[in-house]
């Protein structure tokens, strides 16, 4: 498989989406720090895409984790797990999306 059909396989639209509603729901609450942590073989892109989602949703500058957890989850999934934290670290929202691979 061609490295460009590799890509063309991932999730990245829904990756990326679900991210960004993510973003819409807790906006309001005035997050101060976002983390998105992705289990899947093919993280890297992943990451791209929701970096990408954050640079667009995000009104002003919140800080950010973007984490790749090592390997696959054991289903072969796609996981993306989206957490919002407010200035003192308490949790605003928590979101867990898995797709197929």
């Amino acid at each position: 498989m061609s490295h460009s059909r590799a890509l063309k396989a991932l999730p990245l639209e829904p990756v990326a989406a679900a991210t960004g509603r993510f973003v819409a729901e807790v906006r309001a609450r005035a997050p101060f720090r976002l983390e998105a942590k992705v289990s899947s073989s093919d993280g890297l892109p992943l990451l791209c895409a929701i970096e990408a989602a954050l640079g667009q949703a995000l009104a002003r500058p919140v800080t950010q984790e973007l984490v790749w957890l090592n390997g696959a989850p054991t289903s072969g999934a796609h996981v993306l797990q989206l957490r919002a934290f407010g200035p003192d670290n308490t949790l605003l929202a928590e979101a867990h999306h898995e797709f197929a691979a």
